[in-house]
């Protein structure tokens, strides 16, 4: 009877322990049921956004932000991504990094978006949550310290009132990549085809381009060589990493003129042109991925 009594005791205090910790592993997202000026929720956050903006600009350490929180808004027809920013005063920069969002044509009806009550971006060093970090940060934005955010939530710095650089914001827009040959056709575009080996109809990745062996192989913008050597059915491979989670990879090659860890620029010579892999003759397949999924290529100068 002793040893059920205090099991029952222990019982209750594990009850206490979970309801006492549940809110702070799950914080509560307002819902923003519509986009309409009257709605009284879009109102809170327009005004926390414009109060934390001003906290943003001022030179005052003694400011300090209403505390970063998100709403839920789920998309509906006729929305779009600039109708979106302006009724909740938000910027392209904020929309974009908190949702990973590629391009103003990822929104789509019944996506759900996290609206936050602050404008900024998420730094993307990766930095972890101490002091030296805040510190770090804080002057690289010029900032005072306690306005730099860690965001639990995704275990990362937010900092408000950042904007996208240039290269970042014509990521965003489709006008970073160049294409990777300075000559050659498109034997190959991006979606479904029939399968030049086993004629069916599957999904491609990217694009064929044709061009004689040895071609100079360029990359499609600045970034970091992260894998050269020999990968399945692409042959010899080059796969360059680039801002905002994008990578360009460069199949079939003849020669590879980088090496692991490399910084290239937009334009540099990487590779030639060849047939190694599964190739049908000597192309190039190229892609482009952001956040390890295939997106269709879209170049800042035409071919």
């Amino acid at each position: 009877m002793l040893s059920a009594n205090l099991d029952f005791v222990k019982f209750c205090r594990l009850i206490f322990v979970i309801s006492f910790l549940f809110p702070l592993i799950v914080e509560p997202i307002e819902l923003l049921k519509n986009l309409d000026y009257e709605n009284e929720v879009l109102k809170k956050l327009r005004s926390e956004v414009k109060y934390n903006l001003k906290v943003s600009k001022s030179k005052n350490n003694s400011d300090d932000y209403i505390p970063l929180e998100f709403y839920k808004y789920t998309v509906v027809q006729g929305d779009n991504f600039f109708r979106i920013m302006a009724r909740t005063g938000m910027n392209i920069d904020t929309i974009s990094s908190v949702n990973a969002l590629s391009s103003p044509q990822d929104i789509r009806v019944g996506m759900t978006l996290l609206i936050p009550n602050m404008r900024g971006v998420y730094d993307t060093e990766n930095l972890p949550e101490n002091e030296n970090s805040r510190g770090k940060l804080a002057e690289k934005y010029s900032m005072p310290n306690h306005l730099i955010i860690f965001d639990k939530r995704r275990d990362e710095w937010f900092v408000p009132g950042k904007t996208l650089g240039k290269i970042e914001k014509s990521f965003f827009y489709g006008l970073a990549f160049n294409p990777p040959l300075n000559e050659g056709y498109l034997t190959s575009g991006f979606g479904h085809r029939l399968d030049p080996f086993t004629k069916k109809k599957t999904f491609h990745g990217g694009l064929d381009i044709a061009a004689p062996k040895g071609t100079d192989v360029i990359s499609s913008a600045d970034g970091e060589v992260i894998f050269v050597g020999r990968k399945g059915g692409y042959g010899k491979l080059i796969v360059v990493k680039h801002i905002m989670g994008y990578e360009t990879r460069y199949g079939h090659l003849d020669k590879m003129a980088v090496s692991l860890g490399d910084h290239v620029k937009k334009g540099q010579k990487i590779g030639n042109v060849g047939n190694t892999g599964r190739a049908t003759g000597y192309h190039l397949h190229y892609e482009v991925r952001r956040f390890q999924k295939n997106e269709k290529p879209v170049f800042y100068q035409h071919m």
